[in-house]
């Protein structure tokens, strides 16, 4: 396990809570709070040997965590330290993921963040909107300072998600943990908010506004992302 310092934030710093009743819409997707209604969606992946690849932590091992995934999602968002969200598509509502923030230290102002990718979304444009989403949503909205992503050891379209998200390996897979003294089985990747703010200048538009969604490479069709 990689322990990360969290900075020490200005004195009488306010961190944003997201309503309870809330949706975060890019172009194609929406991620909204994940709920009791996701666990049959997120089991039948479990299940399925191969769909443990398509997590960048740890599967859930039985319905029973999967539900109580769900449950400390839920806990998390009333405090406020922790936002666990469904993508569906916007137009379908079928299934495309699953994406958690959670915040390290009580000033709320470093952020990691762990996703599931149903395997039909797996290296699509679905699934790099859902990570472009989740760095807007804890930059802008949320106000981190530092973003954090483990990504599994030669997990490729993870590798290429967070290399187009414009995330930087700080730890790579194999080195040894100072902890464990075992070799890491994930790389640890990096976004602090002077780095995003860099890429939203560069996708600013013509009229000089920066778009929300400016994560990424530039691509024909940037997320347009809202919050109700």
């Amino acid at each position: 396990m990689t322990v990360i310092s969290t900075p020490t934030s200005a004195p009488g710093r306010v961190y944003a809570q997201l309503p309870r009743y809330f949706r975060w819409f890019t172009e194609h997707c929406v991620l909204r709070p994940l709920d009791g209604a996701d666990v049959p969606r997120i089991w039948r992946a479990v299940v399925q040997p191969e769909f443990r690849q398509c997590w960048s932590g740890e599967a859930p091992r039985s319905e029973r965590e999967v539900k109580e995934l769900a449950r400390r999602g839920t806990t998390e968002w009333l405090q406020g330290d922790g936002y666990s969200m469904a993508v569906v598509k916007r137009q379908s509502h079928e299934f495309v993921g699953y994406v958690r923030m959670r915040s390290v230290g009580p000033t709320r102002s470093v952020w990691i963040i762990d996703w599931f990718t149903h395997p039909n979304f797996l290296g699509s444009q679905l699934a790099a909107e859902a990570i472009t989403a989740m760095g807007d949503l804890t930059f802008a909205a949320l106000g981190a300072h530092k973003l954090y992503a483990g990504c599994p050891d030669r997990h490729e379209p993870f590798l290429e998600l967070l290399n187009e998200a414009g995330f930087i390996e700080v730890i790579p897979a194999g080195s040894l943990d100072q902890y464990t003294q075992q070799p890491r089985q994930s790389s640890l990747f990096e976004m602090r908010r002077e780095d995003w703010k860099a890429i939203r200048r560069e996708h600013t538009d013509h009229t000089g506004t920066p778009s929300l969604a400016s994560l990424g490479t530039a691509v024909s069709h940037r997320p347009a992302l809202q919050l109700l």
